[in-house]
């Protein structure tokens, strides 16, 4: 069992509800991939994300980097959680995971704060409210 064990989910939570939250993530992920398949299913009553893309987070070593997914669902009626995933089924290989570690929370941060900012206002007037 590893000492410090990582975490294979990462999430924050966006002050945007999903219709509109899907438009800024087209816009602010279009650099990471293509959008894997979109699942026609009604808003906020899906398990399966709004939006999702593929992208590879990659390392100065060799075969070190690590495929993930970057998703958009739904939270609530008036806010959307944006997620980092481990790509496929199977849990990567050490060196793979210790990409995912360093890199996966700087990859969710940049993207939900680049949600965040294109909203008018604060983060911190956002949250007061």
């Amino acid at each position: 069992m590893d000492a410090q064990a990582g975490c294979a989910y990462l999430s924050r939570v966006v002050d945007l509800p999903v219709a509109v939250a899907e438009v800024v993530f087209d816009d602010v992920t279009r650099s990471l991939g293509d959008p894997a398949a979109r699942h026609a299913t009604a808003i906020a009553t899906s398990l399966l994300p709004a939006r999702a893309v593929r992208t590879r987070l990659g390392s100065a070593i060799p075969g070190a980097g690590v495929s993930v997914d970057v998703e958009l669902a739904p939270w609530s009626r008036s806010r959307t959680e944006v997620a980092v995933r481990y790509a496929g089924n199977r849990r990567p290989r050490a060196l793979a995971r210790y990409v995912y570690d360093k890199r996966a929370p700087q990859l969710l941060d940049d993207v939900a704060g680049a949600i965040n900012a294109r909203l008018p206002g604060s983060t911190a007037d956002r949250r007061a409210a």
